[in-house]
Order: C-alpha cells, then structure tokens, then sequence
C-alpha cells in the first residue's frame, strides 16, 4: 500500500470511528457498554436462570463466557459493518481512484480495533476481580484471534460485494450471524456434549479459533491440528473472497 492509499485510510478510518455513534449522548461508549450489557444478561441468564446449563469448568460462568464472547463479537461486528461499506459509499466509489476493498478495510479495522480493545479491557477487569486467567497463554490467545479476524474480513469482502447486486443480503446476514452465535461455542463447554453433537459442530471453522482463545487464558489444552486447519480454510477464503472482488469490480459502478 503506497503513501496516497495509506492516506485515504487513515481518512476513512478516522471518519468509520467518528461517525459510528455521532449524535448519541454517550458516543464512543457505547462500544463499550453494548457488549457488556450483552455480557451481563447473558451471564445472569445462564448463570442463575438455567445453571445447569452454564459450565465454565475452573472459570467463573461470566469470565467463561466473556472469553468467548468477545471473539465471537470481534467476527460478527465486523460482518455487520463490512456487509453496507460499498452501498454507504456509493457517492465516493467511481469519483475517488482507490482500491474498492478499502471501504471495506478500513470498516473491518475500525470494528476489530474497538472490540480487541474492549477484550484487554475485560481480560484487566477479571484479573482484578481475581480470576485466575493465565497471561502466559496471551500469546496463544491473539493467534486465535488473528485466525478470526481473517474470517472477518473475507466475510466482509464477500458480503459487501453481494450487498451491492442483492439488497437483501444486509438483513440475512443478521440472521445468519444469529444461528452462527448459537453454532460456536460461546455460551457453552463444547466437551459436555453429546459426541455426535460436538463433532458436527466442529464443522464451523470459527469453533477453533474461539476455543483456542478461552484454552489460551484459561490454561486449558489447545487443538493446534484444529487451529491450523480453520487458519487454513480462512486464508483459502479470503483469497477468494479478494479474487471475487476483484471479479466483480468492473460492474460494481452499475449497481451502485
């Protein structure tokens, strides 16, 4: 990426992060706070209203779910903001002479700053509640998410082009992001189910790179055959998720 291209994306970046929650009276809390409140009523859900479903091993319930939680939200809102970026910036795509792939770019940046920011923020907040995580699995734990946000930024590339000839694709991927939350093993121990039910949902690519980040600062075992394929299937994908784009671009300005 040359100078000029890096210029325009700090630019879209800085107008993604500003203009994501101007008018609001808390602004950029809510970044904060949604994820949390998410955290909270999950946690107490699980937690109180159905125990014997809630199972964090060694881990309270609400550090258990936080630490898959978090993963899982750096995924699906960088999904949700990636899928409109080509239709949001309709007026400036054929007037300014930059890769179409940066608005989408710049849109699954901004939304992976804010949550990995807002997972330090937890992972300090459970030490200081004395959760016994192990920081010595840090490591471990930002490869897991790496192999996320590759998921999500295939995703968003593939999406947002689909966005601009099928309108509908916005609403459906709510839906679908709704199902995957419940396919990945966020709010439950994989291993405590049925062998049948858990080897299907290892299917989902995103159940290792999830896993991998809870084992990382839990002190748990990590699949690393697992990691590696899922790292796998996502670069295969956003290399074909890039070569679709690229495919498409020439007919982009039409449908816009």
């Amino acid at each position: 990426m040359g100078p000029a291209l890096r210029a325009v994306f700090r630019e879209l970046f800085r107008r993604e992060l500003e203009e994501r929650y101007r008018g609001s009276v808390l602004g950029a809390l809510w970044l904060l706070l949604l994820p949390l409140l998410q955290l909270a009523v999950l946690a107490w859900v699980f937690g109180h209203l159905m125990p014997a479903r809630a199972h964090g091993g060694d881990l309270p319930y609400a550090a258990f779910l936080a630490l898959g939680l978090w993963p899982w939200n750096l995924f699906a809102n960088a999904a949700n903001r990636g899928v409109s970026a080509l239709t949001d910036n309709a007026a400036l795509i054929g007037k300014v002479a930059v890769p179409h792939t940066l608005y989408v770019d710049t849109r699954v940046a901004a939304s992976a700053m804010v949550d990995v920011g807002g997972f330090a923020l937890v992972v300090a907040v459970l030490l200081a509640f004395g959760v016994g995580l192990q920081l010595s699995g840090l490591p471990v734990a930002l490869l897991g998410l790496a192999v996320v946000a590759v998921y999500a930024l295939a995703v968003a590339r593939l999406l947002a082009v689909l966005q601009v000839f099928l309108r509908d694709i916005a609403t459906l991927t709510g839906q679908l992001l709704v199902l995957g939350f419940f396919l990945t093993p966020v709010l439950y121990d994989r291993s405590l189910l049925p062998a049948t039910a858990s080897r299907w949902l290892a299917i989902n690519p995103l159940v290792a790179p999830v896993e991998t980040v809870r084992a990382g600062l839990a002190g748990g075992a990590v699949d690393w055959a697992a990691l590696g394929l899922s790292a796998l299937i996502g670069a295969v994908l956003l290399v074909l998720a890039t070569l679709f784009f690229r495919r498409a671009r020439s007919h982009l300005e039409d449908f816009l």
